[in-house]
């Protein structure tokens, strides 16, 4: 097997050639106009959280995951109402949602890459499942432990379990 040594946010890497790399970098570029990707460094990305997203790219963002208002100002903690009142005053998300959205950012580029498309992963957060409960996985992608639950999941069908 051969090895690749991959720059990743900064650090040296050694993974096996054969692992597909994450190929689905525009939500974190879109989200920061560009100032941040995947061989950022961190730090970049904790600034713009810190500083807070322009609500421009997450309709942005908002629009590109093909998601409504109401999904979406839920999947980032926060209210469709204060949501539109963002959009109407052009007022940057605090720290917290913007945290939220980066996080969402990159849940949706490790999910999309696993099911090749948007309309896939839409389809698969909309459809009850017994991990989630007999829940649609979309009812926790608003909490911390319900995104990595999500990518728990998915892990678990990119190495052959069942959802």
């Amino acid at each position: 097997m051969l090895l690749l040594n991959i720059t990743f946010s900064g650090f040296e890497v050694c993974m096996p050639s054969d692992i597909k790399l994450n190929t689905n970098h525009k939500f974190v570029d879109i989200l920061s106009n560009g100032k941040v990707n995947l061989s950022s460094n961190p730090l970049d990305e904790i600034e713009l959280i810190q500083r807070g997203l322009d609500i421009k790219s997450v309709e942005k963002l908002r629009l590109e995951l093909r998601w409504d208002i109401q999904s979406f100002a839920e999947a980032i903690g926060t209210s469709t109402r204060s949501f539109e009142r963002h959009k109407k005053e052009h007022k940057p998300l605090n720290a917290t949602l913007s945290e939220n959205t980066f996080e969402l950012a990159h849940l949706a580029s490790a999910c999309i890459d696993y099911f090749e498309n948007i309309e896939r992963w839409n389809k698969w957060l909309n459809t009850c499942s017994l991990q989630f409960s007999s829940k649609t996985p979309l009812t926790f992608v608003n909490a911390i432990a319900g995104r990595r639950l999500i990518m728990n999941v998915i892990n678990s069908l990119k190495h052959g379990y069942n959802a």
